[in-house]
């Protein structure tokens, strides 16, 4: 029995609409293929996505992670408008008033009508993020070659990373053209889309940025274990989500992040007011969500190595971990951590031409 008042989750791997139905759709840019590596790519980054990162497996917040709390913010105030601003105060006048000619009653029952749906709407909407899930995690494991995707009510898809199409597509904006990288299952026809699992990547600045996120992840999936130490030192630092719940002062940080240094510093002070209304909402979400827990079975293929030379996670991250996040370092530790993180991207990037440089990569 359909029930309107169920609330429905802000899963990216069940709420994400693809513009495209099948592998062959223009919109489409590029398939990547997971087995060659693309020799020109500029370098190699994680975008500040990586949750943990050992020999065995790499996971990733989701797709929505990045604005955890927007969609809680614009359902409550759209809601406000629509219920409380338009149906309520035009049905109090009414009643103040004495009532009034069948006419008006006949024309605000219609704008009540849009009013209520309006309200439907964005109740559903405001309600799609708080007691869930603080993020739903992405796993990679390079052992197995599995995908594991962590869903709204505890379920797990599992698809072998070899049968999964990453595409790159586009979407239209006012002022730009937002690119992002989507995971898609195919039907027997092989051209058919099942299946979209996004990824954490929605950027404005092109393809070949977007680029070096995928090389990131199919340099951990299908390269030699000489790649993953400096995998890790392409990461400056991770978002604490794995097991702790992130507090609202990171929660504003993690909004306000620099993604290319110092150089969006000023566009983002700019910013900060908007920034700081959404904090509030994001900690709201936070506060009242569970941290995800795989299933035993994922838990038991992905179990790391004792002696696991390589583990990357948020216990590793620097001290006032706010000065990278913000690009807000010294000049003298600044240039210490972008000489590492350059010299490890340099070292994959130089690797992936001797391999692959009398290759052509495929699209």
């Amino acid at each position: 029995m359909f029930n309107p008042f169920k609330r429905l989750p802000g899963d990216p791997s069940k709420r994400f609409n693809a513009p495209f139905l099948n592998l062959s759709d223009n919109s489409i840019s590029r398939i990547y293929s997971q087995q060659t590596g693309d020799p020109d790519v500029k370098g190699i980054y994680g975008f500040d996505s990586v949750v943990r990162l050992n020999s065995t497996y790499l996971e990733l917040v989701d797709r929505s992670y990045n604005w955890r709390g927007t969609w809680t913010l614009a359902g409550a105030f759209f809601f406000c408008w629509s219920f409380f601003g338009f149906f309520l105060w035009q049905l109090i006048t009414i009643l103040m008033q004495g009532g009034s000619v069948f006419s008006d009653w006949l024309f605000f029952i219609c704008m009540w009508s849009v009013a209520l749906l309006i309200s439907w709407a964005t109740y559903r909407l405001m309600t799609s993020e708080i007691f869930f899930s603080t993020y739903y995690p992405i796993r990679f494991n390079r052992k197995n070659g599995m995908m594991y995707v962590y869903q709204s009510g505890g379920t797990v898809l599992s698809v072998p990373w070899r049968d999964i199409h990453f595409v790159l597509c586009s979407a239209k904006m006012p002022l730009s053209t937002q690119w992002t990288i989507v995971g898609c299952t195919t039907e027997e026809d092989g051209d058919t889309v099942a299946e979209t699992i996004p990824l954490p990547i929605d950027l404005s600045q092109g393809p070949e940025v977007i680029l070096m996120y995928w090389e990131f992840i199919r340099c951990y999936m299908e390269e030699g274990d000489e790649y993953l130490p400096d995998l890790v030192d392409t990461i400056p630092w991770c978002p604490p989500v794995e097991k702790q719940k992130e507090g609202w002062l990171f929660g504003l940080l993690y909004l306000s992040k620099q993604l290319f240094g110092r150089l969006g510093l000023i566009v983002n002070a700019l910013q900060l007011p908007i920034f700081f209304v959404i904090s509030f909402p994001r900690w709201l979400v936070m506060a009242t969500s569970k941290i995800p827990a795989w299933p035993a079975e994922v838990v038991a293929a992905c179990q790391p190595a004792a002696d696991d030379p390589v583990n990357k996670g948020a216990e590793n991250n620097p001290p006032q971990v706010w000065r990278p996040m913000l690009g807000l370092q010294g000049k003298t530790r600044y240039a210490q951590s972008f000489a590492r993180e350059r010299e490890a991207m340099d070292r994959i990037t130089a690797r992936l031409r001797a391999k692959y440089g009398g290759q052509e990569s495929a699209d």
